[in-house]
């Protein structure tokens, strides 16, 4: 069976219920990013164990939160190793009011 995780950061629960909800879709794991930009014990072996990530943040500033900057910087060394090789990728992100404040977190 496939195994999925969405990791997230959300810094006033609107990206964690939007994350419980694409959980529920995918049939997914919930890994949350801490205050402090960091991944829960076993963390990273969760996301090494996944066939597919899906990652998500709020949009602050028209940019991701600095804790999912913190987590998606440290994601530089499985990438640059090739562990994540052949996994399946997705990410959302959330903004209020509706504008265009998002369209620099996620790419189109």
């Amino acid at each position: 069976m496939t195994k999925v995780v969405v990791v997230y950061h959300s810094g006033y629960g609107h990206t964690q219920r939007m994350a419980q909800s694409v959980a529920d879709g995918a049939g997914a794991e919930l890994l949350a990013i801490d205050a402090e930009g960091n991944l829960p014990e076993g963390g990273w072996e969760t996301l090494a164990a996944a066939d597919a990530i899906i990652m998500g943040s709020p949009t602050y500033m028209g940019t991701v939160s600095w804790q999912f900057k913190k987590f998606a910087d440290a994601t530089s060394k499985p990438w640059f190793s090739q562990q994540w090789k052949d996994k399946v990728f997705a990410g959302f992100t959330n903004t209020w009011p509706c504008s265009t404040a998002a369209s620099g977190s996620a790419p189109a």
